[in-house]
């Protein structure tokens, strides 16, 4: 959207200005910022306001009393009733060391709060000064601050700017009233092209974040899908701008002897052309971001008494202002395996802005088990609003974040053992900003006979996964299915217009698919991957795929199993590869898959129960990915070969320092591979890893900064989610992660079951190709 510029000449009663000198050679043209929030609750206006003066003198005391020649660059962005302002002062003059900026609100406007100047105001009076870091302009300088105000109406321009105590006006005689002579008129800004690729993405912000390095702050920023492909960007501490010319390289920049509270912006340059500043940066002081939680009271059922810990988390842009929102799984300590009898305590989902302001709370009620295999939650922009959704099981009993049951509030169908194997299921998509149940269908499959699932008691027919998937290469649809062990039934499903619509449902039980091999086939997690190269999404679900349109694709007959992973693992050959682990002794203890085919690329002898098994480039000493696992003896590369000792680790990887190669992310600590071992980057503070044995952090992966992957672990106490961001400079520069369609689905899919980490549609590692550039576009 084009801001609407209005160009205003100050004015030095009784007369107009002069003609003004235009900005030294070197000083950026600024452009008005953009704060990201283009979603329907808001309305974006833009005043933009320039004075000029010529640099006439005026006799001032000490230091701070230069010449006060100026330009004030004034942008608004309107909502409600009420503003956000941005403020920039190019000093034109000769250098200040401590500056004073006044001026007068149009009546009604009134300060609420600022930053990076201390701000004082009486009525509509205004005065902004130089905090301790930002007190010094050299001529030619600038200095940016902001601020929140109230107002009654449509939001002007102030008709005043003094620079320390002097108009920002010209000297000497006046012009001819009648002739005169405007200040130059600053250029347009420039409105950002939407890209116009096939997927559907999230319209984010820079995701700017400063984390503590050394005596420095590594400050790291979003390279957009929607970014031109030649942009660059300038890095400003406070107002001083700290790169001597446009960054090309990586989207990252170590700010050596810097304080660590900082504030930082960035600013694209596109054509040579500044552009808008970023919102501000987030501030990881100590290496991490707390998140504080509203921690649920526990309780008592059926003699089990429980507490809340927080569990497995997912993000999303939930109220369109570019930002990601964390939404939350509580699990009560007495939540049980499927093979486990016992009543449990209530599933509560929450959602959460990064300052810890709790949008919403859904209570799961009684008839949802709490377990890892019971509740996997989806959060996604399934119907192209701008906004996140949230989707989910539901049942009788369960309440949204307005409060509104769903069926019945008073039904109890839990068993003498804590089973619910009765009473109707649900699947629900809840409003992300409200957590507003939008539309509630009844869950497909629908449980049936317990025993036709494997057995009686309850353990194999509550076996759910769900994801998120571009079935038609475009717009995403959710998955939720029920049962791996031996019958497997996939729904895929539609969010569109405010109503659920089934696309299509997968029954290996169905006369299509019966004896097939495609019985018991499934694992305790999934993953999305367009298999098969033809611009739309295919379900990877353990040893075997479902095609987008719903028909069996290929299975493997390994069986079931535990870890899965899909990628570019072997960059020299065509295609993605699909890496999988068994649990039977009957099958190999691991192997290789192509995801197009099927067909077997290597695999290891049988054995037992291999329940770690990891994929991923994490040596630079072998061509594309590693391979290794529980059960299997060594390191093995991408013939299936042994090349040296296993990792430490078998559980979930981590982009953390600045190559290429993958870092292991295991309990509540990051370890680089060696062959002689592996060496500790990061032991978290404080902080505990989720699911048990498991061991798995409340969400990783790429949800800001640059490209590297952040790890989300809950603090001790579940008091807070603590977020940790490498500290690491980088020279790679790669778009962002999660404008990768296949990546940023395995974000929405993490939580699902047994948490496997993210892959992207192509390889990073070690003499890996140019990434490509996002094909996206934004709803």
């Amino acid at each position: 959207m084009l801001l609407s510029v209005h160009k205003v000449v100050w004015k030095r009663s009784p007369t107009r200005i002069s003609s003004c000198p235009r900005s030294p050679p070197g000083v950026p043209v600024h452009r008005p910022p953009d704060t990201g929030r283009r979603g329907p609750a808001h309305a974006l206006a833009a005043l933009t306001a320039l004075a000029l003066c010529a640099a006439g003198t005026t006799a001032l005391s000490g230091p701070a009393q230069a010449a006060a020649g100026c330009r004030v660059d004034y942008t608004v962005n309107q909502w409600n009733t009420g503003f956000t302002g941005n403020v920039t002062v190019t000093n034109l003059g000769g250098p200040l060391d401590g500056w004073t900026l006044q001026w007068t609100f149009p009546a009604g406007e009134r300060l609420s709060q600022g930053w990076n100047a201390e701000f004082s105001s009486s009525g509509a009076d205004v005065t902004a000064a130089n905090t301790a870091w930002n007190a010094a302009i050299p001529t030619g300088g600038t200095v940016s601050f902001g601020f929140n105000a109230t107002h009654t109406g449509t939001v002007g321009v102030p008709q005043n700017f003094t620079l320390n105590g002097t108009a920002c006006a010209g000297p000497g005689d006046p012009p001819d009233p009648e002739d005169p002579q405007e200040p130059e008129e600053p250029g347009e800004p420039t409105t950002p092209s939407d890209p116009t690729g096939a997927r559907q993405a999230e319209r984010l912000d820079r995701g700017l974040i400063s984390v503590r390095s050394g005596n420095g702050n590594l400050v790291s920023w979003r390279l957009l899908g929607s970014d031109p492909r030649d942009v660059a960007f300038n890095v400003y501490r406070g107002s001083t701008r700290l790169n001597s010319a446009p960054l090309t390289a990586a989207t990252s920049y170590l700010d050596s002897g810097a304080p660590a509270d900082a504030s930082y912006t960035v600013r694209p340059v596109v054509g040579g052309v500044e552009q808008a500043a970023s919102a501000a940066s987030l501030t990881f002081t100590n290496g991490y971001l707390d998140v504080p939680l509203q921690r649920p009271a526990g309780g008592s059922v059926n003699g089990s008494s429980y507490t809340y810990d927080a569990n497995d988390a997912s993000v999303g842009d939930l109220d369109g202002d570019g930002r990601y929102e964390i939404v939350l799984k509580w699990e009560p300590t007495n939540a049980r395996d499927n093979s486990q009898s016992g009543y449990t305590g209530p599933v509560l989902i929450d959602a959460y802005e990064l300052d810890g302001t709790r949008l919403w709370r859904i209570d799961l009620g009684r008839n949802i088990r709490a377990g890892a295999h019971y509740t996997q939650f989806q959060v996604y922009d399934y119907d192209g609003d701008g906004r996140a959704e949230v989707a989910m099981k539901t049942a009788d009993g369960t309440r949204d974040g307005t409060g509104a049951v769903i069926g019945s509030a008073t039904a109890d169908h839990r068993n003498s053992s804590g089973y619910v194997l009765s009473g109707p299921e649900y699947l629900t998509v809840f409003d992300g900003r409200t957590g507003r149940a939008l539309d509630t269908v009844d869950y497909v499959p629908a449980r049936g006979s317990v025993s036709s699932w494997g057995d009686s008691y309850g353990n194999r027919v509550d076996r759910f996964l769900a994801a998120t998937a571009y079935l038609d290469g475009q717009r995403p649809s959710m998955i939720f299915s029920r049962g791996y062990y031996t019958r497997t039934v996939i729904a895929a499903w539609d969010f569109r217009d405010g109503r659920l619509t089934r696309r299509w449902t997968f029954d290996t039980n169905s006369s299509t698919n019966a004896g097939r091999g495609y019985d018991g086939q499934g694992f305790h997690s999934l993953s999305i991957a367009d298999a098969d190269g033809d611009g739309r999404d295919e379900i990877m679900f353990g040893a075997m795929a479902v095609d987008d349109d719903g028909r069996a694709m290929w299975t493997t007959g390994y069986g079931h199993g535990d870890a899965l992973h899909v990628g570019d693992f072997v960059p020299n050959r065509p295609g993605l590869e699909v890496y999988g682990v068994s649990e039977s002794s009957s099958q190999p203890n691991a192997w290789l898959a192509d995801a197009r085919t099927g067909s077997t690329l290597w695999r290891t002898a049988s054995g037992g129960d291999n329940g770690r098994g990891v994929a991923g480039d994490v040596w630079a000493g072998s061509p594309g990915a590693e391979f290794w696992s529980s059960r299997v003896d060594g390191l093995l590369n991408t013939s299936g070969t042994t090349i040296g000792r296993k990792p430490g680790s078998a559980n979930f990887l981590v982009w953390w320092d600045g190559d290429p190669t993958r870092e292991l992310l295991d309990q509540t600590h990051v370890d680089k591979y060696g062959p002689g071992g592996d060496t500790r980057l990061l032991t978290g503070s404080g902080v505990a890893s989720n699911n048990g044995t498991k061991a798995t952090p409340a969400l990783s992966g790429d949800i800001l900064g640059d490209w590297r992957e952040e790890v989300v672990w809950r603090t001790a106490d579940s008091s807070a989610l603590r977020i940790y961001a490498s500290p690491h400079p980088t020279d790679l520069r790669i778009p962002t992660l999660v404008h990768d369609t296949q990546y940023r689905v395995a974000i929405a899919w993490q939580n699902t079951a047994y948490n496997q980490p993210p892959h992207p549609s192509f390889h990073i590692g070690d003499g890996m190709a140019a990434p490509p550039w996002p094909d996206i576009h934004h709803p």
